[in-house]
């Protein structure tokens, strides 16, 4: 699977389906995808500047239980709909967007989270970003 730059960014990467998922989240509201756009953009941005120091604010999150590689959400607490964003830091540099879910209740998170591993296990990582 091939992990692409996302435009604006210096380390934030994106595994090609994950534009995909996020629209698909969107798909029946376009004035809502635009506005999590921006909200997911805006909380990009902080994890660009920041690294894993983003960690310490509360839309960011390591998700317990996850080695191998160890995976990172980011969240919207008062979202209505939700919207849950999983990434792997990739030499405490990069960060890879994975994959992007609606949590509808905590049961969402464990199909979410394979899906990241195998997303992860698929990609075409140069042996120096390993």
């Amino acid at each position: 699977m091939i992990i692409e730059k996302v435009d604006g960014f210096r380390r934030i990467y994106q595994a090609e389906v994950f534009p995909k998922e996020v629209e698909a989240m969107f798909k029946k509201n376009k004035g809502q995808q635009k506005r999590y756009l921006f909200w997911l953009y805006t909380l990009l941005t902080i994890l660009d500047n920041e690294g894993k120091n983003a960690l310490t604010l509360q839309q960011f999150e390591h998700l317990s239980d996850t080695s191998n590689p160890n995976l990172y959400a980011i969240r919207h607490p008062q979202s209505q709909i939700n919207e849950r964003y999983i990434y792997v830091y990739i030499d405490d540099e990069a960060v890879i967007m994975l994959t992007a879910f609606k949590e509808k209740n905590k049961k969402d998170y464990k199909p979410a989270i394979e899906r990241a591993k195998r997303i992860f296990s698929e990609l075409e990582l140069d042996d120096d970003e390993t």
